[in-house]
C-alpha cells in the first residue's frame, strides 16, 4: 500500500506538467472535434442558449450549478479529451483551470465562444452559396 502511495505522489506532478488547455479558433476547434471520435463537448452556457443552438454532441452542464463538478464527472471522461465552450469564451477559462484542478488534462477552449463560432458559421454559409 506505501508503495502504491509513493508512486502516485511521483506521478502527480507529472499530471500536473502535461496538464493543459488549448485556446483554439473555431476553425481548429471543428477540425479537432471532428478528428477526434471520442471528443467530449461541454456547452457552460444557460440551457435555453443551449435548446436554442448548440455545437451537436455538446453536453450541457452550468458551472454555476452546486454539483457542477459531479455532473462533469459523470458524463465526461477525465480520460479523454475535452472541448469546453460559452458564449464569449471568458468563463470558460475559469472553468477549465477547475477542470484540471479534478483530474481532467487536456482541454481545448472554443475562442471567442459561441460569437466567433456564429460568425464562422455565417461566413462559411455566405461562401458556400456563391
Amino acid at each position: 500500500m506505501l508503495r502504491l502511495v509513493l508512486i502516485l505522489l511521483l506521478l502527480m506532478p507529472f499530471q500536473v506538467l502535461t496538464a493543459q488547455v488549448y485556446d483554439l479558433d473555431p476553425v481548429d476547434f471543428l477540425k479537432k472535434i471532428e478528428g477526434n471520435p471520442r471528443a467530449q463537448v461541454l456547452d457552460l452556457r444557460d440551457p435555453q442558449e443551449y435548446a436554442f443552438r448548440h455545437i451537436p454532441g455538446a453536453v450541457n452542464i452550468l458551472p454555476t450549478d452546486i454539483s457542477f463538478l459531479e455532473e462533469v464527472h459523470d458524463q465526461l471522461s477525465a480520460s479523454d479529451t475535452l472541448y469546453i465552450y460559452c458564449r464569449m469564451g471568458k468563463s470558460t477559462k475559469e472553468v477549465a483551470q477547475l477542470l484540471l484542478d479534478n483530474g481532467y488534462s487536456v482541454i481545448y477552449n472554443l475562442r471567442g465562444g459561441t460569437v466567433a463560432w456564429d460568425a464562422y458559421l455565417e461566413k462559411e454559409r455566405r461562401r458556400n452559396s456563391r
